[in-house]
């Protein structure tokens, strides 16, 4: 099984319309159609939220979300923080998932099926999607030099494909991410929906069903990603498709001055190995290690706010979230 992240770049006609104004930003959902070639039905439109500055935008920040629908309404929080600071944020919205789920099906569980022809089309279709928002942007006269990424959980996985594909992201922030699948899929907790029907295991392809073999099989083909070259390479040889489609396997083709990593010390979620492997795999890039499990930071989305600030590098956004704490502590008294 070969997997592709190769699509038709063309004009892009959309839709954008505005769904909330703030004294300082807009927030608006950005839709048009896929430019991926195999979607599946209810992905078909790209949805984008977009909350712009209302006057000095001094970087963009593309947010991936992760797994599933109930961490999106906090980074969307998150966002319109940012934008208050005069960020200009941008969510797009991952097929499989909330507002994309495919038909029949349930928000996120696609990225992680006993399928993995069926898994890869949405790993693929996350990549077109993000690139071609991008392309949009670069279309409309809004992409900036000061360009940043962050990703979340999944949406971490996604953003180190994308940066072993493009380079226009200045920095990327991985949240609390982890890599290789085998051991994911049979040992994170959130993806325990995989190991459930064992009938589905028994007829799964690839030996994805086979746990020992599986493992085995994905530790050996592991070894192999050292003589790859190229992406496009490694997407064509013969190692395990879900390999192909683990953040693992793009890490070496990604540069290190790049990438910061937010690893969460209590994450249940993530096995450490998990956490580890991929770390290393990107080459040890600067590491912080917060004292949160893997989802128990999106209360403090504040504090994650002035993170992303600070590694801007950009003081006046920072001293204009301080001054919008300020407005705020002030309103609650």
């Amino acid at each position: 099984m070969n997997v592709s992240f190769e699509y038709q770049k063309k004009p892009i006609e959309f839709t954008l319309g505005y769904i909330f104004k703030a004294k300082k930003f807009r927030a608006s959902l950005l839709k048009f159609h896929t430019l991926y070639e195999r979607p599946m039905k209810g992905t078909e439109i790209v949805e984008t939220f977009l909350f712009e500055p209302k006057e000095n935008v001094l970087g963009n920040l593309f947010v991936l979300h992760g797994l599933g629908s109930t961490n999106v309404p906090f980074l969307l929080w998150m966002a319109t923080h940012l934008a208050n600071a005069g960020v200009r944020v941008l969510m797009p919205i991952l097929p499989g998932n909330f507002t994309r789920v495919a038909h029949g099906s349930t928000s996120g569980k696609d990225f992680f099926d006993t399928n993995v022809e069926r898994a890869a089309r949405f790993w693929e279709q996350s990549v077109v999607d993000v690139l071609s928002v991008m392309d949009w942007m670069k279309q409309e006269g809004l992409w900036l030099a000061k360009a940043f990424l962050f990703g979340f959980c999944l949406g971490g996985m996604v953003a180190v494909l994308l940066n072993a594909v493009n380079e226009d992201f200045e920095k990327t922030i991985l949240m609390t991410v982890g890599g290789e699948m085998a051991t994911l899929l049979w040992y994170s907790p959130t993806l325990a929906f995989f190991r459930r029907n064992e009938k589905l295991l028994r007829e799964a392809p690839y030996g994805v069903g086979q746990k020992e073999s599986f493992l085995k099989v994905f530790d050996e083909d592991i070894k192999k990603l050292s003589q790859f070259e190229t992406v496009e390479q490694m997407q064509r040889s013969d190692i395990h498709p879900y390999l192909k489609l683990d953040p693992l396997a793009y890490a070496r083709f990604v540069r290190k001055d790049r990438i910061i990593f937010v690893e969460a010390l209590f994450d249940r979620a993530l096995p450490k190995r998990s956490r580890r492997l991929l770390w290393e795999a990107l080459g040890r890039p600067k590491r912080y290690i917060i004292p949160s499990g893997h989802v128990t930071w999106l209360p403090f989305e504040y504090a994650v706010c002035r993170f992303v600030l600070k590694n801007m590098g950009v003081k006046e956004l920072r001293k204009q979230l301080e001054l919008l704490r300020r407005v705020e502590l002030e309103e609650k008294k």
